[in-house]
């Protein structure tokens, strides 16, 4: 490890001739933090790439379909592009072992992105249905439908064409798709990256803020040759190896570079030292770093660990929303089976197009059921027509379903209606088999799951 020695930025004629070894720190008593401290030398990189390279040949999981070999600059066009696109929106805030299955049935219904062009939405919801964040299979079909529209089926080929003209394709999908597919030498950064490359160097300023993102260690790291591997290679470190908090740094291929595990194994050092020990104001940080804030200079505590890295950044609480869902069964001598009532979503907004039971939003405002249950009757005949005042009508409280969304917490009470006759109402109804297969949101389908509880009692 490597830590910079203060100096006037205009006397600094390279990186290597500003840093100083940490055995000269500890000697002098006076660790130095400094804007260089983060930097990554030529002589780092070279070694950082071949190292990692070398074990993500070793060692990469080979259980992923739309992972494949390596393939010279050009070679696919549209169709590896495709796939890496499909597979890189399918896994955002989505586990692997989730993604296969759903990335194999949706290949096999749409091979090509014509086929996805030229399917119906209803499909491709359908298809989707259980993956959750449903924006992104809108904006898949979207894209497909723009790129056969606008660039005969291809994808462009840069990371900024990529990000400027598909819809969804953000800085990172976009470079996954240059970097992967075309062999362009462009950086990604998803949250295993930003893992990695905050431990590699240390780097204790909020990883979504512009100064330390901008850092462009990750441009700097990636090879001319081989960029979608070594990308791949990053990913695949932070989610097997530098895990957010169990780090398995002893297996790290890059642990010799690695500016946190080097404060820890110092750390250590300085905590066993008897002349540190006593008067531990000695280990004093010289700090000018604009992208870490004092507060966070390394090894001013005997707690220091590697996974004080990246910095943890208090999240957003999500919302508590409460909603009233309707089950709404009807039977009749004429039905062979119970059907139960559905409409669309609109087209915006949260689970955009796809099918639910009718829904009446309360807010934040919790109700009993006394009182939801007044407001969901004239919910349903204002807006489905259904009269539960009139005929044979029973209603039965089944209690409630939570589903966390990113920013919400939805809490679903659900009601069950049987309707006993044939019956007047707006809206498509479905049997229960039916349902199941349906484009119907994760956190509906928990209501299906209860219902079928309480018909089993």
């Amino acid at each position: 490890m490597t830590i910079t020695r203060a100096r006037p930025k205009r006397e600094c004629q390279s990186l290597e001739q500003d840093v100083i070894s940490i055995e000269d720190c500890v000697q002098s008593r006076r660790l130095i933090h400094n804007d260089l401290y983060h930097k990554v030398t030529p002589a780092e990189v070279s070694l950082i790439r071949r190292s990692l390279l070398d074990w993500f040949d070793r060692e990469q999981r080979t259980n992923m379909p739309w992972r494949k070999p390596a393939m010279p600059s050009g070679t696919y066009c549209g169709q590896r592009a495709y796939e890496v696109w499909v597979s890189e929106i399918m896994l955002q805030q989505t586990q692997v072992a989730t993604v296969i299955d759903y990335y194999n049935r949706w290949m096999e219904a749409f091979p090509t992105i014509y086929d996805l062009a030229t399917a119906d939405l209803e499909t491709v919801n359908k298809l989707w249905a259980g993956l959750g964040y449903y924006s992104r299979a809108r904006r898949l079909w979207e894209g497909a439908r723009k790129v056969v529209q606008e660039f005969d089926g291809c994808l462009p080929t840069t990371s900024k064409e990529l990000e400027k003209h598909i819809p969804g394709v953000g800085r990172y999908t976009a470079g996954a798709v240059a970097s992967i597919a075309y062999g362009r030498q462009t950086p990604l950064v998803d949250g295993n990256v930003i893992r990695v490359l905050s431990r590699l160097r240390a780097i204790g300023g909020d990883p979504k803020k512009t100064n330390v993102v901008e850092l462009e260690i990750a441009a700097a790291l990636v090879p001319a040759d081989r960029p979608g591997d070594f990308n791949q290679a990053l990913m695949e470190l932070g989610a097997r190896i530098c895990t957010p908090s169990k780090p398995n740094c002893a297996a790290c291929p890059i642990s010799e570079q690695c500016h946190a595990l080097a404060q820890a194994t110092i750390q250590k050092r300085l905590n066993a030292d008897a002349f540190w020990s006593i008067d531990n104001k000695k280990r004093k940080w010289h700090h000018d770093c604009k992208i870490c804030p004092e507060i966070l200079s390394p090894m001013e505590t005997d707690d220091y660990a590697v996974t004080r890295y990246p910095l943890k950044v208090d999240k957003k609480p999500p919302r508590d929303e409460e909603c009233a869902v309707c089950i709404i069964q009807q039977t009749s001598d004429k039905l062979n089976e119970p059907v139960y009532l559905i409409s669309k979503r609109p087209n915006t907004g949260l689970l955009a197009g796809l099918w639910e039971f009718p829904s009446l939003e309360l807010g934040n405002q919790a109700t009993t059921y006394n009182e939801r249950a007044e407001q969901v009757s004239v919910f349903l005949k204002n807006r489905y027509n259904l009269d539960l005042h009139s005929g044979k009508v029973e209603r039965r409280d089944l209690g409630n379903v939570v589903h966390l969304f990113s920013h919400i917490r939805k809490v679903y009470h659900i009601e069950w209606i049987i309707l006993e006759g044939a019956i007047a109402g707006t809206g498509q109804w479905m049997t229960l088999a039916e349902l199941k297969t349906a484009a119907i949101p994760t956190g509906l389908k928990k209501a299906i799951r209860l219902l079928e509880q309480y018909q089993k009692v």
